[in-house]
């Protein structure tokens, strides 16, 4: 009886080491990507104590030391800045008293003291061949950067000349303004722009034929038909794009730059802006459950290498709208209608004998932040593929905490994962692979931004691809099947689509793909830095839902099936790019 079970168990060994030795080193990986193991890391990074991860807070410390120490376990090396004390982590500073140093005694007679010897050098690197764990002795997980926090200063003031008369509105009563970095102070002409979108590939550049400079543009909120999901501009510009619209508003905050624009006027049509901006003249708080709207959100920037071309955004209430929209003779509701049926032959209107005046005052002080990057080094050092989401999200604010497990907690534990993949592989890629955790994103995409201009490891030329994540966890209300996301890609190299179809069917991944190709991708999220670099890119979103930018995007709202299946390609992605050519 023993000897049979002997026997049994030396089969059973001996099945087992050669299942090991048929699986590939990309397989190997791949099995180190489990639910379980997705589970636990999201569910600590959108866990109550990440206090919401918001940029340069608390929580977002706390939630970059917990990235750099899976980092560390799963062995793979930092690619941050040069360590420095603790290891550029942020120490937890509790005062103490200090006892009076003692004064020294005088040395006893007799010969000196032995020096102690000099410790052995660390070992190098470990050996050729080996993924992870060759760890630098240089560096920290940290890149180590400063945001420029701005706040409205108060005094702030909008005024309009209609002929010899002038009206001057006071901020918070009558408008708001946005993307004020700076004190300024501008008075220039009004021109209406319609909905101030250039978008060629749809036949759309609402500043053609006009010299905007030194001008204030006048313009409405949304894109034609924007209102009107049947209309044949909503079915042409959105259709069944998640991102649609937040790609449009996006191109519209690009269309402003560099054209010399002073500030922006946003119209109100029927729509009351004024909700959120009263103050309880008592402190008269809300509960927390009363209160959804964010009160303490602050504007942030890079300091940059200039001055911003972006202009200030001013947002009027619709009495100030009418006041614009009657003295310069709009018909606004002609246009919205001539908009959304695509028939309309637009061109720019100069408001003749209306200028706008704006004085700005603004608070600003340096915060310091910080990506988290690792990095597992390749046959060629000096050629790289990067993986990034950002881990910043939202905050705490009146009670309520903005967990954001969804945005971005999945795409930052896909990060994770995928280098605990690599090291597990137990050989080194061809090229480096940069694993990064971007902050700032929320802050418009700033942490992606700083690293292409400052890169940890080589030169931004040394990239040859980039592969973003951000909100893969949730299904979309027409996902009955529970497998559906989408993935943008750099139109030029194809090959993009043909690897992730390819991974799918070989490893029989249960997904149902929405494959978008654009010349150069941009939109919300942090693949825009690389693309503006050239880069190519796969950016991965599985589904826009309600709980979007919302304090319910919590863990138990999860698709854990999906997430893990979404985990697995990304993988297989960059495994075949870290070795392979995309051309």
């Amino acid at each position: 009886m023993k000897r049979k079970i002997f026997t049994a168990t030396a089969l059973c060994i001996v099945t087992i080491l050669n299942l090991n030795a048929q699986q590939t080193p990309k397989e190997k990986g791949l099995q180190a990507i489990t639910i379980d193991a997705i589970k636990g890391q999201l569910e600590f990074l959108s866990s109550d104590w990440m206090e919401g991860r918001a940029t340069g807070e608390r929580g977002s410390y706390l939630a970059a030391d917990y990235l750099a120490s899976m980092f560390r376990v799963f062995g793979v090396a930092p690619g941050g800045d040069a360590a420095m004390g603790f290891g550029g982590r942020m120490p937890r500073q509790i005062p103490v008293a200090l006892p009076a140093p003692a004064t020294p005694a005088a040395p006893a007679a007799g010969p000196p003291a032995a020096v102690p010897p000099t410790p052995p050098a660390p070992p190098a690197a470990g050996p050729s061949g080996q993924a992870g764990r060759q760890f630098s002795m240089t560096k920290s997980y940290f890149q180590n950067f400063t945001l420029i926090e701005s706040q409205p200063a108060g005094g702030s003031t909008f005024s309009i000349k209609i002929g010899g008369q002038e009206y001057i509105f006071r901020e918070g009563v009558d408008f708001t303004i946005s993307r004020a970095t700076l004190n300024i102070k501008f008075n220039g002409p009004m021109v209406f722009v319609g909905y101030g979108l250039t978008d060629k590939a749809n036949g759309i550049d609402d500043f053609a034929g006009i010299n905007v400079q030194g001008k204030v543009i006048v313009r409405l909120s949304g894109f034609p038909g924007y209102n009107d999901n049947t209309s044949p501009m909503y079915k042409k510009l959105v259709g069944d794009n998640m991102r649609a619209q937040s790609e449009i508003s996006r191109k519209k905050s690009d269309a402003l730059n560099n054209k010399g624009i002073l500030g922006v006027i946003d119209l109100t049509i029927n729509n009351d802006v004024t909700r959120r901006w009263g103050e309880y003249k008592f402190n008269n708080y809300p509960a927390p459950a009363e209160n959804g709207p964010r009160t303490n959100w602050t504007t942030m920037r890079l300091d940059g290498k200039e001055i911003s071309s972006s202009p200030i955004s001013i947002t009027i209430t619709e009495r100030v709208s009418n006041l614009l929209i009657n003295e310069g003779g709009l018909d606004i509701s002609k246009y919205e209608k001539d908009a959304a049926a695509g028939t309309l032959k637009f061109k720019p209107v100069l408001l003749p004998g209306l200028t706008a005046g704006l004085i700005v005052n603004v608070n600003t002080r340096r915060v310091n932040v910080r990506n988290v990057v690792a990095m597992i080094e390749g046959e060629n050092p000096n050629e790289f593929v990067a993986v990034g989401a950002h881990m910043d999200h939202m905050g705490m604010d009146n009670g309520k905490i903005w967990n954001g497990a969804d945005d971005n907690a999945s795409g930052t534990v896909a990060v994770i994962t995928i280098a605990r993949a690599f090291a597990a592989s137990g050989v080194k890629p061809k090229r480096s692979v940069v694993f990064c955790a971007w902050t700032g994103e929320e802050k418009g995409l700033l942490g992606s931004e700083y690293f292409t201009n400052y890169p940890s490891s080589g030169k931004i030329s040394d990239y040859k691809f980039y592969l973003n994540f951000d909100m893969i966890a949730r299904d979309a209300a027409n996902d009955t099947a529970k497998n559906m996301a989408g993935i943008t890609y750099t139109k030029a190299y194809p090959k993009l689509e043909e690897i992730s179809k390819a991974n799918i069917e070989q490893y029989k991944l249960n997904l149902r793909i929405n494959y978008r190709s654009q010349e150069a991708p941009t939109g919300g999220s942090d693949y825009t830095a690389f693309t503006e670099n050239k880069i190519p890119v796969i950016a991965w979103m599985a589904a826009m839902h309600s709980d979007y930018h919302q304090a319910s995007d919590d863990v138990n709202l999860v698709n854990w099936n999906k997430m893990l299946e979404i985990i697995k390609l990304g993988y297989l992605q960059l495994w075949d790019i870290a070795n392979g050519e995309i051309n």
